[in-house]
């Protein structure tokens, strides 16, 4: 910061030494000495050949009133209060602007006591006069002034630092003009007119303008579909050929001007007199001239909208009428309405008391056409600028003595007209009275901090922390960038007004401006677009309802809105392309579309999602049924065969039986079910739980088999069935012990293979579009074929495991079917693998449901139905094994009974004949029978064995 002021103090001193050389002219200005100042660089006049500064600038003069008005409200002490009065310093910026700020910053040797506040005014106005305006605001920074800006623009230009937009000392109580494009495109948007032209000026602020008309509207999706450009002081033939152009090309209805005011009119008085009565014109702020009149013939200006910050300040219109009974508080007022001094009158006449100050250039402003009359001393109708002001020149004017009062004859036609072309252009003027205000409420911040205060060269802190309402109800308050946080924009519509004798004459002739909506954003708030019915209002001649401008029909629900891809003038326009599979849109003019969740289907138009319909195995369905009948039958049967076995238990060929365990009869009957979840509805917890149930079902079976086997009986139980010493002292036996470890390794493999192998619900296509047949994964791929393959390779390990076992006429058969039975589950096996991956749908379903029963019926038929065939249908089978050597030990056993306890001569010792009796009948679980079953062996000659 100290950099910039001390390069600006050099800036300066080249100023001063360049001005003092260039320029010994001066204009007027005006002056209300207080302690607060707060000060003016207005363009009252406009700049013409040379440096001369004859034609009034009505703009600037009603800058100036709005000056004079401000202070005298603020001095009430109504609103703001503050310690000092306010005066004010006003200057004349023709025709040099940096003159006007060297005047009012180094030249006025200000007193010490005095404090100049704040600068308003437009600086920088035009791009041929940037350097001019950049000096001026390069002299009110080195002295610490803070500028108040009405520009909207946020042109920067290149070859300079964009000051508007980058010092802190330059503050814009205006909605800048990003916010007023961007109402438009909301209010386009919200008509539905996407497809829009635009005529902009041919400068590059115009281009700067019209390229960020495009960036707002891309944004909202509506289409600039041609852009035209105009000096802005085109000519008359240079306008009719931009129309005439417009009505051969066009395929919009809408078109947003950002013009010139110069150019507003003229505009528009052309369309109507090329008949162009279909389109609907958009007029900005800085395009929309107040002072424009259209009669109510003219049906292109019909319709026609204005979207602008135009609140008006009621009491400044007021202000505005008393200049009729007093014009001399504005000396550049009386220099337009005066006709040259006359006779010494009374004190009452207007009396004019005036100083220099240096001219500069104004902004072009758009005023009536001058009449062809030239007398000017007499009365005339023609509009205040037109009226040729007293004599000037070039050369410095004479300072009229304010001791000496002078009367002044008034021209009182041309002070009315120019009184009525002011009150019409009242709402430009609110940007100059809320800055002002801005100034004064910063002011009173500055007298009312006791701690830590900003210095007086850091005045422009305390306006950026100002928050009030102004006198046009509009808020006041600046964000970082300076520009003001709450913006509101009122959206007017031309057209006429009632009919009858109830309107006034004007009225009749004229259209006017009714209001139809408003456009708001505060901070970073989504803006707010508020519009009446507009269903009574007559757009132009050929339409009686809402104008259409699109450039594509709007989208019909099922498509959406893609930018066509060719480039052209209209490169943002649209093409319907209908939504991508499986996705819909709901809404007419979609961006997008929608893709359908899992689970439905887009139908035929793409308009909605259809929830699919769930096809799988019903409990209803012919194969279920059939299934269902299996199960039933197969465990009612094995349930009979239970009950047998369980009855028959204490029988020989229960007795002698290894693999036929009761204890394994339950989970037979359990195998039964394992089609249960298999028949359900897929789901994640069905098709989980059949998985694990397949493995623990089969599993156990298995497990009791490998506990069984001769592997565990040779390793860990002596001749006698005895456990081994070398066992120890564990808690539970070792055929226990192998059965509860092969459970537990059941169990963790099924966790494992859940874990990596987790199982999804998949949706086959059918048919019918809506319709999808769901069934579990682990049908699909390797998930089950791990399964497969470990239920086998756990029935390898029991096959190697029983290899050993050595057949003998008491287990010959009991072998022979074990070993059917594993060979029946390899088989099984691959079936099962065969239907899975070889059939599709329901049958898949059923044909799995049938393998799993051949599980239970392969236990059930190989291991358990021998013995109760044997028992219901042979049951002379079903005795004690009497061949001539076991019935010869079991004699010599019972025999030995009745001997005493000393050794015979004849018989060998007890002893080593159960030894020789169990050494060959090994392999089988025998037990001591009866007094009674050992006199029947005797007599008992038939071969029983099973």
């Amino acid at each position: 910061m100290e950099g910039f002021h001390t390069s600006v103090v050099f800036i300066v001193l080249w100023f001063c030494c360049s001005l003092c050389i260039n320029f010994t002219c001066a204009n007027r200005d005006m002056k209300k000495p207080s302690g607060l100042i707060v000060a003016g660089l207005v363009p009252v006049h406009q700049r013409e050949t040379g440096d001369s500064c004859v034609k009034p600038n009505l703009r600037g003069i009603l800058t100036v009133e709005a000056i004079l008005f401000a202070v005298d409200e603020i001095n009430k002490k109504k609103i703001v209060s503050l310690n000092q009065s306010l005066g004010y310093d006003i200057r004349d910026t023709c025709p040099r602007a940096d003159k006007a700020a060297m005047d009012l910053v180094v030249n006025s040797h200000r007193p010490k006591d005095q404090f100049l506040a704040a600068a308003v005014g437009d600086l920088p106005q035009k791009r041929d006069d940037t350097d001019v305006f950049y000096r001026a605001l390069m002299i009110l920074f080195s002295g610490q002034t803070p500028h108040m800006s009405c520009i909207a623009s946020t042109y920067r230009v290149e070859r300079k630092p964009d000051l508007i937009s980058r010092a802190e000392f330059i503050f814009h109580a205006i909605a800048r003009d990003r916010s007023n494009l961007r109402a438009i495109v909301h209010l386009a948007a919200r008509l539905n007119w996407t497809y829009v032209g635009v005529v902009y000026n041919d400068s590059p602020v115009g281009k700067y303008t019209a390229d960020l008309l495009e960036q707002e509207a891309l944004d909202k999706f509506v289409c600039i579909g041609k852009k035209y450009s105009l000096a802005s002081n085109a000519s008359g033939t240079q306008v009719k050929t931009f129309i005439s152009s417009l009505k051969a090309e066009k395929n919009f209805s809408v078109v947003v001007m950002l013009t010139s005011k110069d150019l507003f009119k003229s505009i528009i008085d052309e369309a109507f007199k090329q008949k162009i009565n279909d389109l609907t014109w958009i007029g900005t702020d800085s395009s929309w001239d107040n002072a424009a009149k259209f009669s109510i013939e003219n049906t292109a200006a019909q319709g026609m909208f204005r979207v602008g910050a135009s609140a008006v300040i009621g009491k400044f219109k007021a202000h505005l009428q008393q200049l009729m009974s007093n014009p001399g508080r504005n000396a550049w007022i009386m220099d337009i309405v005066s006709l040259g001094p006359a006779s010494p009158e009374p004190a009452t006449k207007p009396i004019v008391k005036t100083t220099t100050s240096p001219p500069t250039q104004p902004p072009a402003v758009t005023t009536p056409p001058k009449s062809n009359s030239s007398n000017s001393t007499k009365n005339s109708t023609e509009p205040p600028s037109t009226v040729p002001p007293a004599p000037s020149t070039s050369a410095p004017t004479t300072t009229i003595p304010s001791v000496v009062p002078t009367a002044v004859h008034l021209n009182k036609t041309s002070l009315e007209q120019l009184v009525t072309e002011l009150k019409s252009m009242a709402y430009s003027a609110t940007c100059t009275i809320d800055s002002i205000f801005a100034v004064a409420h910063a002011l009173s911040a500055r007298e009312k901090c006791k701690t830590n205060c900003p210095e007086k060269h850091d005045f422009h802190k305390f306006i950026q922390n100002v928050n009030f309402t102004s006198l046009s109800g509009q808020r006041i308050r600046f964000d970082r960038q300076r520009n003001l946080k709450d913006v509101e924009y009122k959206i007017e519509i031309l057209q006429k007004t009632g009919n009858g004798s109830a309107m006034s004459a004007r009225d009749q002739t004229y259209l006017k401006l009714n209001s139809v909506g408003t456009w708001k954003q505060s901070g970073t708030e989504n803006p707010e677009l508020t519009l009446r019915s507009l269903t009574e209002i007559q757009w132009n001649t050929k339409e009686t309802s809402v104008p259409k401008s699109i450039c594509h029909d709007p989208c019909k629900p099922g498509k959406y809105k893609a930018l066509k891809k060719t480039r052209g003038e209209s490169e943002c326009c649209w093409h319907c392309l209908p939504c991508a599979e499986n996705s819909i849109s709901t809404e007419d003019d979609s961006v997008k579309c929608i893709p359908c969740l899992p689970g439905s289907t887009a139908n035929a138009a793409k308009t909605e999602c259809i929830t699919h319909f769930e096809d799988y195995v019903y409990w209803s369905d012919a194969g279920s049924l059939v299934m269902l009948f299996i199960m039933v039958a197969g465990m009612c049967f094995s349930i009979y065969v239970a009950v047998v076995l369980f009855k028959n238990r204490g029988t020989p060929v229960m007795r002698r039986a290894r693999n036929a365990m009761l204890v394994l009869l339950p989970f037979v009957i359990i195998l039964f079910l394992i089609p249960v979840p298999l028949l359900s509805k897929p789901s994640a917890s069905s098709c989980e739980g059949y998985r694990g149930f397949f493995i623990i079902a089969l599993g156990i079976p298995l497990a009791a088999l490998i506990a069984r086997s001769i592997f565990v009986d040779n390793r860990y139980y002596d001749p006698e069935g005895q456990i081994k010493e070398s066992w120890g002292q564990c808690i539970c036996t070792p055929r226990i012990l192998f059965a509860i470890a092969t459970v537990l390794i059941h169990i963790g493999v099924t966790i494992v293979i859940a874990f990596f192998l987790p199982n999804e619900i998949l949706r086959h296509p059918t048919d019918d579009p809506f319709t999808v047949y769901i069934e579990c994964s682990i049908h699909e791929g390797f998930g089950f074929l791990v399964v497969i393959f470990y239920i086998m390779a756990v029935a390898t390990v029991y096959s190697i495991m029983s290899m050993s076992e050595e057949i003998s006429p008491e287990n010959d058969m009991e072998v022979r079917w074990t070993s059917l039975c594993m060979f029946n589950w390899y088989v099984i096996c691959f079936l099962y693998v065969t239907i899975n991956y070889g059939v599709n749908g329901k049958g898949k379903i059923f044909g799995l449901a049938f393998v799993d029963f051949l599980f239970a019926v392969n236990i059930l038929g190989c291991i358990y139905l021998p013995k109760w065939y044997v028992i219901l249908f042979q049951p002379e089978k079903n005795q004690a094994d009497v061949s001539p050597w076991t019935m010869y030990v079991k004699t010599q056993e019972k025999v030995s009974v009745r001997l005493t306890e000393e050794d015979s001569p004849v018989l060998p010792k007890r002893n080593l004949l159960a030894s020789t009796a169990n050494d060959s009948t090994k392999g089988h679980n025998d037990v001591d029978v009866d007094n009674n079953e050992s006199r029947g062996l005797i007599y008992d000659t038939k071969d029983t064995d099973v």
